[in-house]
């Protein structure tokens, strides 16, 4: 070996035993710690691909979890998660937040309590303040026995949190963003179908975000004669065939959509769905294609960065 070689390669290993180090103590402390972040990976000179939303009065993050959902929203400094992902992403979900440099969460929106909604979310109320923990009233014959759900309220009790249910017509806001719950207008009969429905408006900027919402909540919607256009959709039960009628995609008009979705045996998105927002002449991203997606807006325009 040379030796200029052997000191590179000590150079390199004392540089990622620093970053280790780095990346523990900010892993380390509790709630503060994801301040930390973006000032270790600047000092390593590691660029962060959510940085690109530095700047921008509002963003919406479609992470990529998988086939399940998290979307981070941030305006005017605060910040609000709806959906924690599986389980096996709630980590996932922490890192990217503590990334963000998010210290505390306004609100933390869980649509439904499916696992791939719900199971994340444990570990987002071990990390971070919340102020308010929404979610659907779920009729009790449909709410899960298992343990996603189970340790989600867990957590909730050791926060001394309560549920807050949302309901049609609910408003609050994020900075100077607007939101309004438009569903579920009627109880569902099923847990996708009991999803809640968020219209956020920022400015002039309006995102549609519809958890898993199948065609028969949609159909509710119009029938509500809720006022749907969006410039941006979230496909609602990551591209299923039950789910973005014409009906309804006509009434939102958007110009973009994001699936959130991964492998799965049912093979989402399913193509007719893609094939109609393709005729629509929608600009679709995908997470298992694109990765996380990024929506960043001045309250007039819409910039979409993606992680691959």
């Amino acid at each position: 070996m040379k030796i200029s070689s052997f000191f590179v390669s000590r150079k390199r290993c004392a540089a990622l035993a620093c970053l280790l180090l780095g990346v523990l103590a900010a892993s380390a402390v509790p709630f503060g710690a994801s301040s930390l972040w973006p000032g270790v990976l600047s000092f390593f000179g590691l660029s962060d691909f959510s940085s690109c939303a530095d700047g921008w009065p509002a963003s919406v993050h479609v992470l990529d979890v998988g086939k399940a959902d998290s979307i981070l929203i941030e305006c005017g400094g605060k910040s609000m998660l709806v959906d924690g992902g599986t389980p096996e992403r709630g980590e996932d979900v922490v890192r990217y937040l503590k990334q963000r440099g998010t210290s505390s969460l306004e609100y933390v929106v869980n649509t439904h309590p499916d696992e791939d909604h719900i199971g994340g979310l444990k570990y987002i109320l071990k990390s971070f303040p919340v102020k308010h923990f929404f979610d659907s009233k779920v009729k009790p014959d449909l709410i899960p026995q298992d343990s996603a759900y189970r340790d989600t309220m867990d957590a909730l009790k050791r926060k001394g949190m309560a549920q807050e249910n949302l309901n049609a017509g609910d408003k609050f806001s994020l900075g100077e963003m607007d939101i309004r719950v438009l569903g579920p207008v009627t109880p569902g009969e099923s847990t996708n179908n009991s999803s809640v429905v968020l219209l956020l408006r920022y400015q002039n900027i309006r995102f549609l975000l519809t958890g898993d919402m199948e065609k028969e909540e949609e159909e509710s919607l119009l029938n509500a004669g809720e006022a749907l256009s969006a410039n941006v959709l979230k496909v609602g039960h990551h591209g299923s065939s039950t789910s973005t009628t014409p009906e309804f995609l006509q009434a939102v008009h958007p110009s973009y959509a994001a699936i959130s979705v991964g492998y799965d045996r049912n093979k989402l998105p399913k193509n007719d769905v893609l094939e109609r927002l393709y005729r629509s002449g929608i600009k679709t991203y995908r997470t298992d294609v694109n990765g996380t997606i990024l929506f960043l807006t001045d309250g007039k325009t819409i910039s979409v960065k993606t992680e691959k």
